[in-house]
């Protein structure tokens, strides 16, 4: 069996399952080296011709900044929009004069949180570089009901 690769195509021809012509500028690759460079690329290696045409494996680019901060947007969309039940529901608990499943105090932390969420553009570094906020466990405990206008600490 013989394998070739062709800088032009950057593909892999097996001989074995290829019948058609190869392009003209296939070189030789040793069956082991296929494999190494087939494993590369499955952890996230990109398989490129180099000076001498053989293949090797490179690091891939890194995204356009454009795509990072699309992706980090989206982030945090989603982890905004997975809260905001819990505004909605703080909120219907007063205005119907109910005892509030959040306290005062956990309910100004998860706007806080929220507002550092939005805040996240605006962080230096920004793609490339993103702390993203925590949010505090206790907060989602709801075992403190608060009746309207009952401070926590009392």
């Amino acid at each position: 069996m013989t394998v070739h690769f062709s800088p032009s195509t950057g593909a892999f021809y097996d001989d074995v399952l290829w019948s058609a012509p190869l392009p003209d500028d296939v070189v030789e690759v040793a069956a082991e080296e296929r494999a190494a460079l087939l494993y590369a690329a499955s952890q996230g290696k990109i398989i490129q011709a180099g000076p001498d045409g053989t293949p090797v494996a490179v690091d891939a680019p890194a995204p356009p900044t454009e795509s990072l901060a699309a992706l980090a947007r989206r982030r945090r969309d989603i982890e905004v929009a997975a809260l905001r039940w819990m505004v909605e529901r703080h909120r219907d608990e007063i205005e119907m004069g109910r005892p509030t499943t959040l306290s005062a105090d956990r309910y100004v932390a998860l706007l806080d949180h929220l507002q550092t969420l939005r805040d996240v553009p605006a962080q230096a570094g920004f793609p490339n570089t993103i702390d993203w906020p925590v949010l505090w466990a206790g907060l989602t405990d709801e075992d403190e009901t608060q009746t309207p206008g009952e401070d926590q600490n009392d």
